[in-house]
C-alpha cells in the first residue's frame, strides 16, 4: 500500500497553499470521517507515487488538530481518485459533483492526460466515460 492520503470530495474541501478550494462548505473537523486512500478510496499510488499530496498539517494544526503530519489528494489528484473509483472500478455515476461545480479551480486539462497516458498503456477500461465526465458529456456510465 502507497501513502495514506486524504482523497475525493473530503480534499476538495480543504484549503490548500496558495490555491482557492473547489467546494465553499468546510469540514468540521472534530467530527468528520476523512475520505482516506486505501480505505475509503482507492489507492493510486501505483500512478502517482508521492505526487500529487499536498501537506495541509497547517490547516490542521490552525484548527486545533495535533497530528504530525497530514498529506491530501491535490484538487486534481483528489477528482481523479473518485474518477476512478466511480466509473472505473464501479462503473457508477459520480455523486455529489458535477464538472461545472469546480472547473473554475481544478485544472481539468492535467487530469485528461493522465487518463490518456493510462488508456495508451491499458491501465483504464472506462477512460471514455472518465473522459467524458471531465468534459461534460454524456453518457458517464458504460456498459
Amino acid at each position: 500500500m502507497g501513502t495514506v492520503y486524504i482523497t475525493a470530495l473530503a480534499a476538495l474541501c480543504i484549503p490548500h497553499p496558495g490555491r482557492p478550494k473547489p467546494f465553499w462548505h468546510s469540514l468540521p473537523l472534530s467530527d468528520t470521517k476523512w475520505t482516506l486512500s486505501g480505505r475509503d478510496y482507492p489507492d493510486t499510488s501505483w500512478f502517482f507515487g508521492k505526487r500529487e499530496l499536498v501537506n495541509v498539517t497547517e490547516y490542521f494544526a490552525l484548527a486545533g488538530i495535533k497530528t504530525d503530519l497530514v498529506l491530501c489528494a491535490s484538487y486534481e489528484r483528489a477528482i481523479f481518485d473518485l474518477l476512478y473509483r466511480h466509473i472505473e472500478k464501479d462503473n457508477a455515476m459520480v455523486p455529489n459533483v458535477q464538472p461545472s461545480d469546480i472547473n473554475d479551480v481544478v485544472n481539468f486539462e492535467r487530469i485528461l492526460t493522465w487518463v490518456l497516458e493510462l488508456e495508451r498503456s491499458g491501465q483504464l477500461k472506462r477512460a471514455e466515460a472518465i473522459r467524458a465526465w471531465l468534459t461534460s458529456a454524456e453518457p458517464w456510465v458504460t456498459a
